[in-house]
């Protein structure tokens, strides 16, 4: 989803878009029903972990598509991209707070986990969870330490101009705790998109055209004109006694 909060000559500048799918996958899942958080499935909170939560050889993690994403609305690369996602308690007393605060990071991803993992939802994907997570997950964009409840944000720009430039045609961004040291189990909270509508957004600032720049400039030019030409009326050297 789309949404237009500014305008400069008919081009947005800043634009919300909203997950079309949140979902989670863990190490606790058993059975076929590895992917978890689908819209109806009465998941409102999703988590994620640090990276072997109480000797689980998988960690938590979340995965968000954004596939309505269309590079070709975008001219241009964009000046910022802030992912926020809202944090809540994850419901088992191991959450991240101010004395035990937990590293949390965003990355882009080499494949859609929504086809590649075998799932009821999915029976023809071609990997387990555990193997999507450890081949397909990419370096860190952004990372973030979560100490508290509340929004929490992740500059995904890089990953956003890579979409644009087609570089990488993976619209998801995934979250992890896989660069977490603390040395903590933590199963950390977010809401989950699909549940609570709003919990995540991703913000994207657009460069400006030309032409909206050009009228900037020249008004910004104008009003320091009037702002100097204020000044010398008033400049004590002008006044005679």
């Amino acid at each position: 989803m789309y949404v237009c909060n500014e305008d400069f000559n008919n081009k947005e500048a800043s634009i919300v878009l909203s997950p079309k799918n949140s979902v989670m996958t863990s190490g606790f899942f058993q059975g076929v029903d590895q992917v978890r958080g689908y819209d109806g499935d009465s998941r409102p909170i999703l988590r994620v972990s640090s990276p072997e939560p109480f000797g689980l050889g998988q960690p938590e993690g979340i995965y968000f598509d954004f596939t309505s994403f269309d590079p070709r609305s975008f001219e241009n690369p964009v000046a910022s991209a802030i992912l926020s996602v809202t944090s809540v308690s994850g419901g088992f007393n191991a959450d991240a707070d101010i004395e035990n605060p937990f590293l949390v990071s965003a990355h882009g991803l080499s494949a859609n986990p929504l086809l590649a993992i075998v799932d009821d939802t999915n029976p023809s994907g071609m990997m387990s969870a555990v193997e999507f997570e450890s081949t397909h997950i990419l370096n860190i964009v952004s990372s973030a330490s979560v100490d508290s409840l509340g929004l929490v944000t992740f500059d995904v720009t890089d990953l956003i101009n890579d979409w644009i430039d087609e570089k990488n045609s993976n619209y998801f961004i995934a979250l992890t705790g896989r660069e977490d040291g603390s040395g903590s189990d933590f199963l950390h909270g977010f809401s989950n998109n699909s549940e609570v509508p709003g919990a995540t957004f991703l913000r994207v600032e657009q460069i400006p055209e030309p032409s909206a720049l050009i009228l900037l400039t020249i008004g910004s030019l104008a009003l320091l004109g009037h702002r100097s030409r204020g000044m010398k009326l008033f400049h004590p050297d002008s006044v005679s006694l």
